[in-house]
């Protein structure tokens, strides 16, 4: 290897350190932050806790991982009277510029503002390999006085690892559930007669929901409500409406896991169609922490039901979500990470030649970090990447693009980016309507429905794009 080489390598890996990723936030390292962990299972109150004393902050703000926990909260404050703005990605309502509280999702939320409280939703995401990254952020910058963080118990051991390392301490509060669930002693036999009102049927699949939605109606006459991840978060909240609400004739909810989040439902017994779901290349079990998750939905404080059921459709399934429930906390070892678009620029500068997916890879392949701390898959950026390659941006730009929310397996969704990235390259405007025709038709069938989840999926980009 030549010296100049060897010189170019070793500034590359200069610029891609990020062990040290807490001195990338100095104001918030020079704050004396108290940090409380409430955590503890679902339905045991820990989040409640947590925006009590939001409620009753000078200033503030609620981070969380769905736009739908953050209308949740938007909602909830300004009904008490409380002032209270919404920033999501795709959406902003400023009630007023002084409000002392905003509601946000974690992506969006504002690290420059000095506050007295901030509260950190689902904190055990701060491992998940895409979002990680926006947790970790969130933790570290935060400009709080309190930051508050609520979540699963698995995340004490990094939490307390990471706070160590910042010099901060944590206060930990262990919560317990709030009402017993158990697991049925029989399944559903692999009857769809034996559907109860309050169930709540879960399946991996618009398809598979749409079918058993189909066969419960058709063998229990009970009527049924649908919930998953394609479906919009008002789509989503509307259906857990009918489902909630005594006098609808609605009683049964089938959903997918995205019911494990962001959603109160008066569910008796949670019922597990299967145990096992398609992870892109394979059908692998459900992961025990999700699983947990989901059953812990069934008899929720609050609620009609003083317990919860859990059952499956099959006897063969049973064993397996036994050994679920019983089986021991797993403890989160790593937090995600993601280069901000200062660092990206900079190391970006150091290869004038390279295409933007390739300084990418080249980040991902020289990046440094320590033991606490992991690199957030850059897969779907490199792929948004390779799609508006050849169009011309200035690299801060691309790099918006590049992080927008795109479903990177849905093709139209890929086209619409790219679509956006000419126009924007163009320096014109693009009107929704261009970009969108919605047809004057009323939609029923499953195939115009994926045309309209698709059709709202680019909606959002766009409004997120702005």
């Amino acid at each position: 290897m030549s010296q100049e080489v060897l010189s170019e390598y070793n500034s590359l890996r200069k610029l891609s350190d990020m062990r040290f990723p807490s001195e990338w936030f100095p104001e918030a390292r020079q704050m004396q932050r108290k940090i409380y962990l409430h955590v503890g299972p679902t339905n045991s109150g820990k989040t409640y806790r947590a925006i009590q004393r939001l409620q009753s902050a000078e200033s503030g703000i609620y981070c969380g991982p769905l736009r739908l926990l953050a209308h949740e909260i938007y909602d909830k404050m300004n009904q008490q009277g409380i002032q209270c703005n919404l920033l999501t990605g795709e959406e902003r309502r400023e009630v007023s510029p002084t409000a002392p509280l905003t509601s946000s999702t974690v992506e969006m939320a504002n690290l420059a503002k000095p506050l007295e409280v901030a509260v950190l939703d689902e904190i055990q995401m701060i491992s998940d390999p895409h979002r990680g990254w926006a947790w970790t952020q969130a933790l570290l910058g935060l400009k709080a006085k309190e930051i508050h963080l609520c979540g699963e118990q698995s995340a004490v051991p990094l939490i307390k690892k990471l706070c160590e390392s910042l010099g901060e301490q944590v206060i930990v509060n262990e919560y317990e559930r709030l009402t017993p669930v158990a697991l049925s002693s029989s399944s559903l036999n692999g009857n769809w007669k034996n559907v109860r009102k309050g169930d709540c049927v879960v399946a991996f699949s618009r398809n598979s929901i749409f079918d058993i939605k189909k066969k419960i109606e058709k063998e229990t006459g009970l009527q049924c409500a649908v919930a998953y991840g394609g479906l919009p978060p008002e789509s989503r909240s509307q259906q857990a409406k009918i489902f909630n609400d005594p006098t609808s004739p609605v009683k049964v909810l089938v959903a997918s896991d995205a019911v494990g989040m962001g959603l109160n439902l008066n569910i008796k017994r949670v019922v597990f169609s299967t145990v096992q779901k398609f992870d892109g290349r394979e059908f692998r079990y459900m992961h025990i922490p999700q699983l947990k998750q989901i059953a812990g939905r069934a008899g929720r404080f609050g609620t009609t039901y003083a317990s919860g059921e859990v059952t499956t459709f099959f006897n063969k399934d049973l064993a397996y979500v036994d050994k679920c429930l019983e089986s021991p906390i797993i403890p989160l070892e790593l937090a995600g990470l993601q280069p901000t678009v200062d660092i990206v620029e900079v190391f970006a500068l150091q290869m004038p030649n390279e295409t933007y997916s390739s300084v990418l890879q080249k980040f991902e392949d020289l990046a440094s970090l320590n033991g606490n701390y992991f690199l957030c898959n850059f897969k779907d950026q490199k792929r948004i990447a390779e799609v508006i390659e050849s169009i011309k941006l200035p690299l801060r730009d691309r790099y918006q693009f590049v992080t927008a929310p795109v479903s990177t397996r849905n093709e139209e969704t890929l086209n619409a980016v790219q679509e956006m990235a000419k126009i924007h390259s163009n320096n014109k405007v693009l009107e929704l309507p261009e970009l969108v025709q919605l047809p004057n038709s009323q939609m029923v069938d499953v195939g115009s429905l994926s045309y309209l989840e698709t059709a709202h999926k680019k909606i959002m980009l766009y409004m997120w794009l702005r």
